[in-house]
């Protein structure tokens, strides 16, 4: 029998919905002023591919609208991994990755994958600087973006994934896919790959909850 790889989600899954929304986009907007008039050669870069006037008020309003209206936006990811670096460098930042969460993914370890609409950069950073002084990235055997894989709502994503952690379609089922977001995990479903339900304190009631396999204790896995 084939030992099961697990793909996991981050926000709401191994970590506080919360975390996103009250500590990492807040301090990323406390320094857009700094990212649009940057001279940094990589980020102004980022910058060009907005579909905006390139003077910084103009760019400023819209990466505000994208990080307030929560837009996955593949320019803004890659624009948010760079400034969390430095939150993560001066200590900061730090990830609430749920203890159970620590525990599975040591005891998986290199059978454990990440997706998020995060940029990688960003993902690695995250498991990188884990409250306590962890660092699991040892432990995670690869990570997934939007830019690398897709968006998560698409079934085209997961068997993208299928294909680069080298599992074949008729094996789908040899994977895991956890997450708080129901429209994900059915679309996981379309190509054969397993689901669980991230039932976590502070997410959002899916609709239809019943439908789904739910996990509220990783332990229990």
């Amino acid at each position: 029998m084939s030992q099961l790889k697990y793909i996991l989600d981050i926000e709401g899954t191994v970590c506080p919905i919360s975390f996103v929304k009250e500590t990492l986009f807040p301090f990323f907007l406390k320094h857009v002023d700094s990212v649009v008039n940057t001279e940094d050669p990589s980020l102004q870069a980022l910058l060009k591919q907005f579909p905006v006037s390139q003077d910084p008020v103009s760019l400023k309003q819209h990466i505000e609208s994208l990080v307030n209206n929560d837009i996955k936006d593949s320019v803004l990811k890659q624009l948010q991994g760079h400034i969390w670096e430095q939150g993560y460098k001066s200590g900061e930042i730090k990830s609430p990755i749920y203890p159970d969460a620590i525990e599975f993914i040591k005891k998986h370890e290199s059978n454990v994958y990440i997706y998020s609409s995060g940029s990688v950069k960003a993902q690695v950073l995250l498991f990188q600087n884990v409250e306590g002084g962890n660092d699991l990235t040892k432990y995670i055997a690869g990570y997934f973006d939007i830019n690398t894989s897709g968006k998560k709502t698409e079934a085209q994503s997961y068997a993208n994934i299928l294909k680069s952690i080298g599992v074949a379609p008729e094996s789908a089922s040899d994977v895991v896919f956890i997450s708080d977001n129901h429209l994900e995990l059915d679309a996981a479903n379309q190509v054969g790959v397993k689901t669980l339900l991230a039932i976590r304190p502070g997410n959002n009631p899916v609709p239809d909850a019943e439908k789904y396999t739910s996990v509220t204790d990783f332990s229990s896995l």
